[in-house]
């Protein structure tokens, strides 16, 4: 008996293996950074209220200026930290919202209503706490100090007190911090800032375009953009609007964008080819190539964000919380408006701004929360966010002159932070004595879907097994035996469902692996390449994987294309979605009849599971029901019987061009529900050449004859253009466009087919994104090649290569018509040659219809390559 146990790993850790890089890094350098940021702040009040205070003042007055000719720029040392430094931290948090809209959790728009709303509340309910409380007063001008929430410290305090919460809390924290900082920044540029001055605001915006232009250059030195930076800030000085709102807008524009997976294959090409040939041109393309790989955004994030977290926020916080703490102090902030505005809300604005949006959005249907995460812990993460240290203490500087309004405004903000944690750490402390985390969910969410899923058997089988699994996991590649006994035990009782949840930081290969498999379910070969790379765990490079991709006869060029633009990942990241959602912990996961199996998952155990779950009820319980009647219902032909030519025993026709695509197991289905499924008898027409009326065909079964009439010279008789068997579409443009079948469709060996009129068809079309572009690519690839437009062999290499006129010599000879693409001109031809060492030993290199790659073919080589595709 084989049995297969389930990985152990904790939740935290494999969902953290999701995450992306930039969450990941925020995540570690937020926690540290917030241990340091604490310690300054202590080191701050402690400098300030000992004997040597008097030192603090003066050192942070202490007046610096830089001058230029005439013009100068003075500020004291706080104020160079607070306006000149910080830039940075904004600028940081202006990268980072774009990361999260480009890349992130905000992606998913509808995974950012709840958290949204809860950030809206949460900056606008404080605001009218403190304007209540100081309405009309000299502090009145506060009211944008407790509406921020420190991103830094929220983690930290996270990480100290709600170590046992789902990560997805954490993610939705996150995600409300990053509205959250847009709100305030809104604020801060909107009503904090001076009189303003519109030609220094003009020349912002010129290096606005500036940095655009350089950035469409694809221009990444640091030099360029520290100058225009520069000259930015100065001028966002001069205008009135805070200079750190500069580098927000700044952050926004650096582009933030997945890992291209072409760029990282060929940096990996140029990478072994300096290692052949170690030369300084190939050197810098290498490093270029790297540094395309990745985005700007996430390049720039890593070389900032500790420096950020380490230096900036820490220094800030040691300019800016350093009070004097006396008696006549703190006598003065329990009766000050200011103070007591500030605390209340913070500590019971953001609390109950959170918690309150959040919970009236779930109640009212507007979202919901991530799965795993329920409102009590909402409701204690909404404790932490009245954590506003360093946004607010920068708002106290941008609405106070007055240092004795300073000082009551930023003991209200360290009273809030300490009972802010507090309050935070006694709701996780009671959330988990009594239970009331969200439980671990059970049930497969979301259930299987014929239209989504890959089904292996019958789609409507009585009993379903879905496993959540990674191709490079070693527990799984042994879960695929267990699998099998139990196809073999159930027959067509069972339907087996697999669902990706690859783990990139413990499998390195596991992400790419799971796009190949999608890409090769894209060409109707899912679970050939599922097998094929489970019985080959250990080749599993983008190299190994095109190798897999030939063995299995898929459309390189297009399987290539689909791998390196990363067409499938967001597949993948609906499978992970799915997993967080039903409780998924590790990999392999099972759930039988849609609960999650728990225990272990040997063939006996599963095969108990699958019986005792049996919709049907027990064997015996069934072997007592009245088996169902079942209506034979007569085919009726769609078109009437025409002169056609002998279709009998004729093979299947290879599609080479992707013009009458094999769809796969989900498309499939798809078209199943939304079109008549009848069976086929010999030599039946199902479209008639000419006709009107008609249907489109997919073959479920047996094979067809696609017929057209003879033209000019070729005698009487029809001919037999091609032969589509199972998973195949046959329909064309005009078709689709209401006009008169071309061709006719007759049955070559019976079987059963789906016909769909034209009006549902587009009605599917319209509903099913992915479906529509393999139909429509292949209805365009059909009628360019009725117009003489399909293509012949194309030639990689340099044509002045003496191996290149040889060739160029036995095309001509042969008439074969091709096309050359010189590596000097086309980067992907240059990338094809780097990575079979053929650039270097200058020799071309002949790629076919089909995507197979030829190396010094002989005439007969070329001859079979090229079909049909001669000259003359």
């Amino acid at each position: 008996m084989t049995t297969v146990a389930g990985a152990s790993r904790p939740a935290t850790a494999h969902l953290a293996a999701q995450l992306s890089a930039p969450v990941r890094r925020l995540m570690r350098t937020g926690v540290a950074g917030a241990g340091l940021l604490v310690a300054a702040t202590f080191a701050a009040l402690a400098w300030a209220n000992s004997p040597w205070g008097a030192s603090y003042e003066q050192l942070w007055h202490t007046e610096l200026a830089v001058r230029f000719g005439a013009a100068e720029i003075a500020m004291d040392l706080q104020h160079w930290v607070n306006d000149g430094l910080m830039v940075f931290f904004f600028f940081l948090v202006g990268m980072e919202v774009r990361r999260e809209l480009s890349m992130g959790e905000l992606v998913q728009r509808s995974r950012l209503t709840v958290p949204a709303l809860a950030a809206i509340a949460g900056l606008v309910l404080p605001a009218l706490i403190y304007l209540a409380v100081n309405a009309g007063g000299a502090g009145a001008a506060g009211w944008g100090i407790p509406m921020a929430t420190d991103t830094a410290f929220l983690l930290g305090a996270l990480a100290l007190f709600g170590r046992d919460c789902p990560i997805q809390l954490r993610v939705f924290l996150l995600s409300l911090s990053v509205v959250d900082d847009i709100g305030a920044l809104s604020a801060i540029a909107v009503f904090y800032s001076d009189e303003i001055d519109p030609i220094a605001l003009a020349v912002a915006g010129l290096c606005v375009l500036a940095f655009i232009g350089l950035s469409r250059m694809q221009v990444w030195r640091g030099p360029a953009y520290f100058a225009v930076g520069v000259v930015m800030w100065v001028a966002m000085y001069e205008s009135g609007v805070h200079a750190t709102i500069g580098g927000v807008v700044l952050g926004l524009l650096v582009s933030a964008y997945p890992p291209r997976r072409a760029e990282v294959e060929r940096a990996g090409s140029l990478a072994r080819a300096f290692r052949q040939s170690p030369e300084p041109a190939l050197a810098r393309e290498a490093k270029l190539s790297v540094e395309r790989a990745v985005s700007p955004n996430e390049r720039i994030g890593a070389v900032l964000v500790p420096w950020s977290s380490y230096l900036v926020v820490p220094v800030f916080a040691l300019a800016n919380a350093g009070v004097r703490i006396d008696g006549a102090l703190l006598e003065r902030a329990l009766s000050s408006p200011v103070t007591i505005g500030v605390f209340a809300g913070l500590v019971a604005g953001k609390l109950l701004g959170v918690g309150l949006a959040a919970t009236l959005a779930v109640r009212l249907r507007l979202g919901v929360l991530p799965p795993g995460v329920g409102l009590g812990s909402v409701w204690s993460g909404a404790a932490l966010t009245g954590l506003g240290f360093t946004v607010s203490l920068f708002v106290t500087d941008l609405a106070f002159d007055d240092v004795a309004l300073q000082e009551e405004a930023t003991v209200g903000i360290l009273a809030a932070t300490v009972v802010s944690t507090a309050v935070g750490a006694v709701c996780f402390r009671l959330l988990r004595r009594g239970g009331g985390a969200a439980p671990r969910p059970t049930r497969l969410d979301p259930p299987v879907d014929p239209a989504v899923d890959h089904i292996r058997g019958p789609v409507d089988a009585p009993l379903t097994l879905v496993e959540y699994g990674d191709m490079e996991c070693p527990f799984c590649g042994r879960a695929t035996g267990v699998v099998a006994e139990l196809r073999s035990r159930f027959g067509d009782d069972l339907r087996y469902v697999f669902r990706h949840l690859p783990l990139p930081e413990v499998h390195p290969h596991a992400q790419l692996a799971a796009e190949a498999v999608e890409a090769a379910g894209a060409q109707g070969a899912f679970w050939e390449m599922h097998d094929r790379l489970f019985a080959h765990q250990d080749r599993l490079d983008a190299p190994d994987l095109l190798e897999h991709a030939a063995v299995l006869g898929l459309d390189l060029e297009r399987f290539a294309r689909e791998l390196g633009d990363g067409t499938h990942g967001q597949r993948i990241r609906d499978d992970v979605a799915g997993a967080e959602a039903s409780g998924v912990r590790g990999t392999p996961t099972f759930f039988v009849n849609g609960i999650r199996h728990q225990g272990r998952a040997g063939t006996d155990d599963l095969a108990a599971a699958l019986l005792r779950t049996d919709p049907r009820g027990t064997p015996a319980e069934r072997a007592t029901s009245p088996a169902p009647s079942a209506e034979v219902r007569r085919p009726v032909p769609l078109s009437p019987p025409a002169r056609l030519p002998t279709v009998e025993g004729l093979v299947e026709t290879p599609d080479l061009t992707g013009a009458s695509p094999r769809l796969d197991a989900r498309q499939l289905a798809v078209l199943r529900r939304a079109g008549r499924r009848r069976a086929t008898r010999a030599g039946e027409v199902l479209v008639q050449g000419g006709a009107s009326d008609w249907d489109f065909v997919v073959v479920l079964e047996g094979t067809v004859a696609v017929v057209e009439d003879p033209e000019p010279g070729d005698g009487d008789e029809p001919r037999v253009v091609s032969v589509s068997g199972p998973g195949r579409f046959l329909g064309g443009l005009n078709m689709l466009a209401g006009q008169r079948a071309v061709r006719s469709v007759v049955v070559a060996e019976p079987g059963a087919v789906v016909t769909l009129g034209v009006e549902r068809l587009r009605e599917v079309l319209a509903a099913d994104r992915e479906l529509a572009d393999v139909i429509m690519r292949a209805f365009l690839l059909r009628r360019a090649m009725l117009i003489g437009h399909a293509s012949g062999l194309r030639v990689v290499g340099d044509p002045r290569w003496p191996a290149s006129v040889a060739l160029q010599e036995v095309l001509t000879e042969h008439g074969l018509a091709h096309r050359w693409l010189d590596p000097a001109e086309d980067e992907a031809a240059r990338t094809m040659l780097a990575e079979i060492d053929a650039l270097e030993e200058a020799r071309p290199v002949v790629v076919a219809s089909d995507g197979r790659v030829l190396i010094d073919p002989t005439a007969d080589d070329l001859l079979r390559a090229a079909g049909s595709h001669r000259v003359g």
